[in-house]
């Protein structure tokens, strides 16, 4: 049995706030106060024009609070993408997925219009 911890969950939002921005996202820790929605998702941004909202967590089996869930479904239905995460490669799966609706998106674009006979 390993003995070993996860990581804080401060590291893992730097490290995620690294990649983000590594990939042209901008990127935010958000830190709450009396003056702030409560709620709020650890990280927020925008990433190729999506709306992107990440709640942090030490390992996968964290689970967000009743107000955190409420904040990310408001997020989803509001059009923004919207997750808990507890790894950097979990934010890079997701903005891989963004980069390839984008491509799908621009490649539909450049298709010659089909004629009719």
């Amino acid at each position: 049995m390993s003995t070993r911890k996860a990581p804080l969950e401060s590291k893992i939002v730097k490290k995620v706030l690294e990649h983000l921005r590594s990939r042209g996202a901008f990127a935010t820790k958000t830190y709450g106060n009396p003056l702030v929605t409560r709620g709020l998702p650890d990280i927020t941004g925008c990433y190729r024009g999506r709306y992107i909202a990440f709640e942090v967590k030490r390992d996968s089996s964290g689970k967000p609070t009743e107000i955190q869930a409420f904040r990310l479904a408001e997020i989803t239905r509001a059009g923004g993408i919207a997750r808990v995460i507890s790894s950097v490669q979990e934010a890079e799966a997701i903005l891989d997925r963004i980069d390839a609706i984008q491509e799908a998106r621009l490649r539909d674009r450049k298709k010659p219009p089909t004629s009719s006979p």
